[in-house]
């Protein structure tokens, strides 16, 4: 008995948990920053999740949003990680790297669902 509500317990955890890539996470959402640029570029997640953007590149990048501020971070030195909430949804959020906001490979955007919505 104990061993099924375990599995079960865990099951739940996979499905609601975040790992960038797929479906609507409620967070962390992990958004890598590669040499190659922002991965993924473009994704939906919940109203008030997590993002997670960790620095995989060997320079420092800086996550900024004109239309929604609560993206922006300091500047994430090279193996570091900086996390942003996102606000009440729903909107749809894009974003550059403030210290290069002309790297196309570094901007993205974020569609994020209306409170309530997702699982």
């Amino acid at each position: 008995m104990r061993t099924a509500i375990l599995l079960i317990a865990m099951t739940v955890v996979v499905a609601c948990g975040g790992s960038g890539g797929g479906g609507t996470p409620s967070g962390p959402f992990d958004v890598d920053l590669t040499p190659a640029g922002v991965n993924p570029n473009s994704f939906t997640a919940l109203s008030e999740a997590s993002l997670r953007f960790t620095n995989h590149d060997t320079v420092s990048h800086q996550i900024a949003s004109s239309n929604c501020g609560e993206l922006s971070t300091a500047a994430i030195a090279a193996g570091a990680n900086a996390t942003a909430k996102l606000g009440p949804g729903p909107k749809s959020c894009n974003f550059s790297d403030g210290l290069n906001p002309a790297a196309v490979a570094f901007q993205g955007s974020v569609t994020v669902l209306a409170p309530g919505n997702g699982y």
